[in-house]
């Protein structure tokens, strides 16, 4: 496993299940400061630093190992890199590797499959994006910024029609919190629609469909948005055949092969358009959640994958209602009227648990994205009316939250 932190912090446990040790490699000497309370060094039989490639493969072969598989998305490349030196043939395709990671690349390669994709352009020169911007006819239409490389919403902004969006151009020319020095910025058209995300499982070129959560969020500045809730859809919805089909598409222009992919994508009035793909498991909440909707995760693809040598894919099936309702504040401030949330577990029949950080006294951000939300409820239920039911709830006891 290649920096086994993050969401792969449940693939060495998954694969011990199963009497199958786990061997750490670690890009860096240690983990990033913010990746360290999701690493669990005990979980592995031995652990390795990246360094010459060769020796290090040398070093693996010797425990005979049954994959080389990517623990979060520092770690993707070299695993994939990793993995045709000790099992060939069980990764993606390397010579689409920056397709997965770049996201310019990425979309040189939906256009060169085929794909449907937005429109974009990559410049360190601002100049030369208001030309664009000209020739596009986008001038008057918002538009969304980021750098070509990063991780998760890392200085992603939206700019509305008069905004200043030179500004926003000029703040992510720095050096991210994944240590990458953000030397060029992507301006790309909005997408106008409902946001999902699609978690898939692929075996040898075939793809399966692990979840689908369609992403319900709020406009705030900036921003992208602040979530407001994720729900796991239905697989008989029909636009979960279309987002399907598309996605299908998508990873076998940028050569995802083998393994987990999480592919965001708006639906939008000419049909799906990718906004993000990461050849990687969706993240650690994600994978609980999946199991709780639908008995199974991108996890447990990968052990019965890899452990059983199970060649099925196919499409999952929801056993319960899942939604995760996001909570958030509209300023920053003391935040006080927030008792209700000790009764949670009784207020609402369908309650699992909570992410709560703050308190009653406690100081609270304004919420501008997911980092600053003031935490979420996960809910699950077989009745459908019950779930909205108790989000109304959660909604009921949000707007009697005051920031002072």
């Amino acid at each position: 496993m290649v920096d086994p932190h993050s969401a792969g912090k449940g693939i060495a446990p998954a694969f011990a299940a199963r009497g199958v040790e786990a061997v750490a490699v670690l890009t860096t000497a240690t983990p990033p400061s913010w990746l360290s309370r999701v690493w669990e060094p005990d979980d592995y039989h031995e652990m390795h630093t990246l360094g010459d490639l060769d020796e290090l493969a040398a070093k693996l072969a010797v425990h005979d190992p049954i994959a080389v598989v990517a623990g979060s998305a520092t770690g993707v490349e070299a695993a994939e890199t990793l993995s045709e030196l000790v099992v060939p043939g069980q990764s993606n395709v390397l010579a689409l590797s920056s397709a997965r990671r770049d996201r310019w690349q990425r979309d040189v390669a939906l256009r060169t499959a085929g794909v449907p994709h937005l429109r974009q352009v990559s410049s360190e020169c601002p100049d030369e994006v208001a030309a664009w911007l000209r020739r596009e006819g986008l001038e008057n239409s918002p538009v969304v910024l980021k750098p070509q490389h990063s991780g998760d919403m890392d200085d992603v902004f939206v700019a509305m029609p008069g905004d200043d969006w030179r500004t926003s151009f000029n703040r992510i020319l720095v050096v991210n919190r994944t240590s990458f020095r953000n030397d060029k910025v992507l301006v790309r058209e909005l997408a106008v629609g409902t946001e999902y995300e699609v978690d898939t499982y692929s075996i040898d070129g075939e793809h399966g469909l692990v979840a689908v959560w369609r992403c319900a969020k709020e406009g705030r500045d900036d921003g992208l948005g602040i979530f407001r809730s994720n729900t796991l859809v239905s697989p008989s919805e029909p636009v979960v055949d279309a987002l399907f089909g598309y996605v299908g598409q998508v990873l076998d222009a940028t050569g995802v092969r083998n393994g987990p992919a999480h592919v965001e994508v708006v639906m939008t009035p000419d049909g799906p358009r990718l906004i993000e793909i990461a050849a990687r498991l969706a993240g650690a909440e994600q994978q609980e959640l999946t199991l709780l909707g639908t008995g199974e995760n991108q996890i447990t693809r990968t052990v019965r994958h890899h452990a059983d040598g199970s060649k099925a894919v196919g499409r999952y099936e929801r056993h319960q209602h899942v939604r995760s309702v996001y909570l958030s504040s509209p300023a920053a401030g003391e935040l006080a009227n927030s008792v209700r949330f000790d009764e949670l577990a009784s207020l609402l029949p369908s309650y699992q648990r909570d992410v709560l950080p703050y308190r009653e006294g406690s100081m609270v951000p304004r919420t501008d994205d997911l980092r600053t939300s003031l935490g979420h409820v996960v809910l699950a239920t077989t009745d459908a009316e019950q779930l909205e039911r108790d989000e109304a709830t959660v909604r009921e006891i949000e707007a009697g939250l005051i920031v002072v």
